[in-house]
Order: structure tokens, then sequence, then C-alpha cells
């Protein structure tokens, strides 16, 4: 069975309007910086998240995988991104609700911190 049809990289279809996902590249083995420049414009949403490079789709905490999502965020703030960023990050894990809302909130804080025009 084919999890992404037709394909795990939207750079090789002729789609207007595409989606990185940080964790499905870590799993493609792709890097979402690259992607992102051949979408060029056509970039119009990101899933902030990380990955290890496991199977499976970890949508670790931004920073704590081995993606680096800053240079994807730091790409985007150089280029006038103007789409979506949107923290998508797995708290199955956590075994309380404060753990749950520390991850919530380092990833908001990664976030801020990457798409400062300052970061550059």
């Amino acid at each position: 069975m084919e999890v992404y049809a037709p394909g795990w990289d939207p750079s090789e279809e002729n789609y207007a309007n595409a989606t990185i996902d940080v964790s499905h590249a870590a799993i493609a083995g792709s890097d979402p910086v690259a992607m992102a420049e051949r979408l060029g414009e056509r970039l119009r949403h990101v899933h902030l998240t990380d990955g290890t490079g496991s199977a499976k789709d970890e949508h670790l905490v931004p920073g704590r995988g081995r993606m680096e999502p800053e240079r994807l965020l730091r790409h985007l703030v150089r280029t006038g991104f103007d789409g979506h960023v949107v923290l998508e990050i797995n708290t199955r894990k956590a075994e309380t609700a404060d753990e749950r809302r520390a991850d919530l909130a380092d990833s908001l804080a990664f976030a801020r911190e990457h798409l400062r025009p300052a970061a550059v």
C-alpha cells in the first residue's frame, strides 16, 4: 500500500499550492529546505515538527529530532514566505497535562524564535 500517493515529494507534482511536513520529510530522508527551494512560491503551508528518520511519523517537538527545522524557518523568513506555519506535534508520550503544556510551549517558543526576521 502506498502511503504517500502519488509520491512523497510534492515538488515533483504540478500542484499550485503545497505543504511541507517536516516529520514526513524525516521519514523520506528528504531535506525540507531543498524541497522548499524547489517549490518556491507554491509552498503555502508548513507543518512545523521534527523527526529522527524513523519509519514512524513521529511529529516531535521542533528541535528534538535530526531535521534541523530551524533551517527551514530561516529559509522561510529569508524568502518572504507569507503562507501558514502550523505546529503539528505528538504529545501522546507526555505523562501529565503539565508535560503536554510544556511540549506545546517549547514548540511555540521554537517557532517564534526562528521565524523572527532577526533569526536569519
